[in-house]
């Protein structure tokens, strides 16, 4: 009787499990399956990935720039003992605003001011020569890394600038300007100092071709050799500032 009563209570047992216990182990194995189907459908590498964000960024520079023609006509015009350099450093100051286009691009509205002087002694005295140039910019940038505590990017672009030359030499005080189009190589990297701020770095290549430089009555400023100048420039240089993302 014992060994009956004891097959009775489990096959009771068996057909308990049955009816629930199997009932409980599908709902697991269907939630198991959900959940793996999930992972399946999204990408490793999408899942958590950091995303690149709007932004803002200022600062300041240092460029070292060839505007040959500049060159040319301060050597035509103050004839200094010795010749100035072709090369000269000059400052800059910058802002940006950066807004993500695509998973890896960006697109950046840049504004950068430029500035060099001359301080030129010559037997008349001396003479002071300083060019400044507008830059606005449009560049598209390849995000080659993005960390979310920091990031690198690359890239290229274009704008309409602006540029002056104001010289003062004896009895002559005068200030020319001309216009044409400038193009950019841009390399920048952002590091974390916070959520949203970043410190920031960059380096840049620019190719500037603004035009004849004229005075305020579209007279040309030929030196005493007939050079008109422009303000026609290569120039190379590194930044420090900040970033701050939205």
């Amino acid at each position: 009787m014992k060994g009956y009563a004891g097959i009775v209570f489990v096959g009771a047992g068996l057909i308990f499990w049955h009816e629930h216990g199997s009932a409980q182990w599908r709902n697991v194995e269907n939630r198991v399956m959900k959940t793996s189907s999930l992972s399946l459908a999204v990408p490793p590498e999408e899942m958590d990935s950091p995303q690149s964000r709007a932004g803002i960024s200022a600062g300041m520079g240092v460029s070292y720039v060839n505007p040959q023609d500049v060159v040319d006509y301060i050597n035509g015009t103050v004839h200094p003992a010795q010749r100035i350099s072709d090369f000269k450093s000059a400052v800059e100051f910058f802002g940006a605003l950066v807004f993500p286009v695509a998973s890896d691009w960006d697109l950046k509205l840049e504004y950068t001011y430029l500035l060099g002087t001359y301080n030129v002694p010559s037997q008349f005295g001396p003479a002071e020569f300083t060019f400044v140039a507008h830059m606005p910019t449009l560049i598209g940038q390849y995000v080659l890394i993005e960390e979310g505590v920091y990031n690198v990017k690359l890239g290229g672009g274009a704008g309409y600038h602006v540029g002056s030359l104001s010289e003062k030499y004896l009895t002559l005080d005068d200030k020319l300007t001309g216009h044409g189009i400038g193009v950019l190589l841009d390399l920048e990297a952002n590091t974390a100092f916070g959520k949203d701020f970043f410190g920031y770095l960059g380096a840049n290549l620019r190719w500037d071709f603004i035009g004849e430089l004229t005075n305020s009555s579209r007279t040309s400023a030929a030196n005493s050799a007939g050079v008109a100048p422009t303000l026609q420039f290569f120039g190379i240089g590194a930044r420090l500032g900040f970033t701050y993302y939205f």
